[in-house]
């Protein structure tokens, strides 16, 4: 069996598949789009596209080979180099090469690799099944304007004169202050002790009274003892508060039998050795073309407790580490620690 159903496989799962010696599948997200011609809704996916300057194995598709078949690792990548040198025959001599599923390979006027996608292949997991909709279009009619009859303005009425206007508003404010001096002036009685500036202008008995309080109601003031030490007590001392002054206070000047622990300022300084050594072994988890989901994973690597970590950008490629180490053998273990335990598809990186 080739790699062909191998690569379908991995595009599922990764943005970038490198087959060695040969160049590496990308997959972009499409989103959603409309056919105005067909009258079709088409659901996003992710198309493939190819870059024949990733020729450096990664491991990805090999280690994928090896598990499916049971075989050594070296025997996979063996198996790839003879698929990707069949694929070169086929190339020379017919001048076409079609993988199922992935796209056809020519060479131009030039005799340059090019690479035409299969479009009617979605690697987009979420979108799996989903077929074309028809779109109906709509047809709007709209509505007839409602013509609204405007009315016609009242004529103002006529405006008096100035002078006269302010002559009548003078007269009537004269007469609502001589009706209320009136009226405020016969509720009282005729009584001249009344005060203009009571809330209430008629009369009211003002008058205070007087409660004798009872005995009863008299609470007695009790005095405080103060407190005092005793004397003869061994190191209480009355002492006067300054030299010839009256006033005396009784102090415990005996000595305490806690002992106060002593107080420092010392500082303990652990000697932390750095190591310089550069990390060139990388434990590889994905290779994304898109920032957004690099950093998606690195925030899910990082929340499972991993020191994961984004690598330098190669080409339009973001890889995401598990971790990066000094060593060989330090990745390799964690990177069998991943695949034994976890399942997780990972891989070394040598930079």
């Amino acid at each position: 069996m080739g790699i062909e159903r191998d690569l379908q496989e991995l595009l599922y799962c990764h943005d970038c598949v490198i087959v060695p010696q040969w160049g590496g599948f990308l997959t972009q997200y499409r989103p959603a789009r409309l056919d105005e011609a067909r009258k079709q809704i088409h659901a996003p996916g992710k198309d493939v596209a190819f870059n024949r300057h990733l020729v450096r194995n990664d491991g990805l598709l090999a280690d994928h080979v090896a598990r499916r078949d049971g075989i050594a690792f070296d025997v996979a990548t063996a198996r790839i180099d003879a698929e990707v040198a069949g694929w070169r025959e086929t190339l020379d001599r017919s001048g076409r090469l079609e993988i199922p599923h992935i796209g056809i390979f020519y060479r131009d006027a030039e005799r340059n690799l090019q690479f035409d996608p299969d479009r009617r292949s979605n690697y987009l997991r979420d979108a799996f099944g989903l077929r074309p909709l028809s779109a109906i279009p709509l047809e709007v009619t709209k509505p007839e304007p409602v013509v609204i009859p405007l009315v016609a303005e009242e004529p103002e009425p006529e405006r008096l004169p100035r002078r006269m206007s302010r002559a009548m508003v003078a007269a009537g404010i004269a007469a609502l202050l001589l009706g209320g001096s009136a009226v405020w002036f016969v509720g009282s009685g005729g009584n001249t002790d009344a005060l203009l500036s009571g809330l209430s202008p008629w009369k009211a008995d003002t008058t205070p009274t007087y409660i004798t309080p009872t005995s009863a109601s008299v609470v007695p003031v009790t005095a405080i003892p103060s407190f005092q030490l005793p004397e003869g007590v061994e190191g209480v001392r009355t002492i006067p508060l300054a030299m010839n002054d009256s006033v005396h206070v009784t102090v415990d000047l005996s000595r305490s039998s806690h002992i106060a622990i002593a107080d420092t300022t010392a500082v303990v300084v652990r000697h932390v050795v750095k190591d310089d050594r550069p990390l060139r072994f990388h434990v590889i988890g994905g290779c994304f073309a898109q920032p957004e989901n690099a950093e998606k994973m690195l925030a899910e690597l990082q929340a499972k407790g991993f020191a994961a970590r984004r690598l330098r950008q190669r080409g339009i490629l973001h890889p995401v580490a598990y971790g990066s180490f000094a060593t060989r053998d330090e990745a390799l273990a964690l990177l069998k620690d991943l695949r034994t335990q976890n399942g997780h598809a990972a891989w070394l990186l040598v930079r």
